[in-house]
């Protein structure tokens, strides 16, 4: 990797921790198009495990804002989310499962942004946690289903939530794509390579925060979700 390619990396696990600081996603959405285009193995392992670092800033910094009852009802539909993504998987091209994935995340996103209403309940928060599972394992998404369901919460009680459930799907892949041999020596380089842009991110994020929080939260988390779902379409297109 030449000394621009790591600038590269660095700055854009930055601006991706930044983002995500901010509203509890997007370290994968800002950052995942140009470092794929430098190694495809910074996807899904690194990006994904990378982000635990601002996700756990989200769980203890604000701890005491998390909805515990939605939180249950996401981990309920966790395992109906990994058991529906593994086998179609086995039936489906994954490129153009991503793609679907992408298409139904960007149309959900515009349609609240535009108007549309995702009335929250536990039966609207346990297939939350179920398509973030799916959307995890089938194209490495695990974001943006959350930010639409979640996206009538208070800014800190969506950061810890979404975060506390990432967290557990983090978990989850970890095991899985060390036991399928995607996530070793090369993956866990690149991880530590990560490692520097997504401190300097979180810190910048501090002073960015409040800024958002006030007024422009629910529109920034949308946005991040309809582009998370647009950027996942392009980049299958044209692969």
């Amino acid at each position: 990797m030449t000394g621009i390619e790591i600038a590269l990396v660095i700055g854009f696990a930055a601006l991706g921790a930044m983002v995500q600081g901010c509203i509890g996603i997007g370290i994968g959405l800002v950052a995942a198009p140009v470092l794929v285009s430098i190694d495809p193995a910074f996807a899904p392992g690194p990006l994904l495990f990378i982000g635990q670092v601002v996700g756990l800033r989200h769980v203890f910094a604000e701890r005491e804002h998390i909805d515990r009852a939605a939180l249950r009802n996401v981990f309920i539909g966790l395992p109906f989310g990994i058991a529906a993504g593994l086998t179609i998987l086995l039936m489906i091209d994954g490129r153009v499962l991503s793609i679907i994935v992408g298409t139904a995340t960007a149309l959900a996103a515009a349609s609240i942004l535009f108007g549309a209403r995702v009335a929250r309940s536990p039966r609207v928060e346990v297939a939350a946690g179920g398509i973030m599972a799916f959307a995890s394992i089938t194209a490495a998404l695990p974001g943006p289903p959350l930010a639409i369901a979640f996206s009538d919460m208070k800014p800190s009680t969506m950061r810890g939530t979404a975060s506390a459930s990432i967290l557990v799907v983090a978990i989850i892949a970890a095991v899985t794509l060390t036991t399928a041999g995607r996530f070793g020596r090369h993956e866990l380089e690149l991880l530590a390579l990560l490692l520097p842009g997504a401190v300097i991110g979180l810190v910048s994020a501090r002073f960015l925060r409040p800024v958002l929080d006030r007024s422009w939260f629910r529109t920034a988390v949308l946005v991040m979700a309809l582009a998370g779902g647009v950027a996942l379409v392009v980049r299958q297109a044209m692969a």
